[in-house]
């Protein structure tokens, strides 16, 4: 998520800024503004240079109440909060399926060396019966 203090979104009513281009609605997500919306010049977001620009901006939302403010404030931070959770959630996930892949690969050598002293068991057993046989024999 973007850490922009202001979002931008297209035009809801036709207003224009003193260049006389559409103002543009964006909303503001500063500390003393969370989620209050306000018009700005339609140029802005294109020209670099600050000179260029009419600087027009006027507010589209009223004042929130007291009450809207600490809600809206209180969402955010907790919307921050579950995006650092899902971001270390997303990272052990990540880490954990290393350690599973590295996991898999030790289980195969395992059963390769498993299966290879399976086959030198088989061949000693082999052996010591005919050894056993020989010495009988005599």
């Amino acid at each position: 998520m973007s850490t922009s203090s202001v979002e931008s979104t297209k035009s809801l009513e036709q207003k224009c800024c003193w260049c006389g281009k559409r103002a543009w609605v964006n909303t503001s997500w500063t500390h003393n503004n969370p989620g209050r919306r306000f018009y700005t010049c339609g140029t802005m977001k294109n020209i670099k240079d600050v000179g260029d620009r009419c600087n027009f901006f006027e507010w589209f939302d009223q004042d929130f109440s007291r009450r809207a403010f600490d809600v809206i404030t209180h969402l955010n931070h907790r919307r921050i909060y579950l995006e650092e959770k899902l971001k270390l959630l997303e990272e052990n996930l990540a880490e954990n399926g290393e350690k599973k892949k590295t996991l898999k690969e030790d289980v195969r050598g395992l059963i390769l060396e498993n299966n290879r002293l399976k086959t030198q068991l088989k061949f000693c057993v082999v052996l010591c019966v005919v050894m056993l046989a020989v010495v009988l024999m005599l």
